[in-house]
């Protein structure tokens, strides 16, 4: 799978986070964001859901998974 191909919802998942200032708060999110890819339309399978994630984890350099 190439990154380019998820760009959108990197992007939003990123854009959401941004807007929450507590860590906790986007752990949370990261959670919730985790649960929709696995729902219907996206459905994606788990290790599609884990690239994204590891993205998103990077470059909000989010620690503490």
């Amino acid at each position: 799978m190439r990154l380019q191909d998820c760009e959108a919802t990197i992007q939003g998942i990123i854009a959401e986070m941004n807007r929450e200032q507590k860590v906790a708060i986007k752990r949370r999110l990261v959670t919730r964001w985790r649960a929709k890819l696995e729902r219907e339309p996206t459905r994606l399978p788990p290790f599609q859901i884990d690239h994204i994630m590891r993205e998103v984890h990077r470059r909000l350099n989010i620690t503490d998974r």
